[in-house]
């Protein structure tokens, strides 16, 4: 057993602290980066499959990655729907571990979710997940809007 380092963890500084640096500002062109990032990676994947010779994938590997994927879509439309209507102990848990914001959370679920889209786009050649992955995106920018601390 390690004693614990005293003046370091979560129980020295408060979410307050931690979050300080994350101003209305900055969490709006994190938002954007994140946005451009999303769109670049796509467009990287568009360019690839366009230019070079492509070949079909394995039926297995496409079963797969649709499991994969539905369980990604569930958990983070789940993670999403407790986090802005229900507030449930595992939200609240993440929340004062982590110390960024729930706008912060639910972009990157959003994001998540995109950018399962763009690993599916790049090894089937099939748009539809990264375009519902933008949507949803897009629907997380809305739903978890940046807000001032004051």
């Amino acid at each position: 057993m390690v004693p614990p380092i005293a003046g370091l963890g979560p129980a020295t500084e408060s979410i307050g602290e931690r979050q300080g640096w994350l101003t209305s500002e900055r969490l709006t062109r994190l938002r954007a980066i994140l946005l451009a990032l999303t769109l670049f990676v796509g467009l990287a994947v568009y360019v690839f499959h366009t230019l070079g010779v492509s070949h079909a994938a394995q039926p297995e590997l496409i079963k797969k990655l649709r499991g994969v994927g539905l369980m990604t879509w569930i958990y983070a439309l789940v993670q999403m729907v407790d986090m802005r209507f229900y507030n449930s102990r595992w939200a609240q848990r993440r929340r004062a571990s982590t110390g960024i914001p729930d706008s912060l959370h639910g972009w990157l679920f959003g994001q998540m979710l995109a950018w399962f889209g763009i690993l599916y786009y790049g090894l089937t050649e099939d748009l539809r997940a990264y375009v519902a992955g933008l949507v949803i995106l897009g629907i997380s920018f809305l739903v978890f809007p940046v807000r001032d601390k004051a």
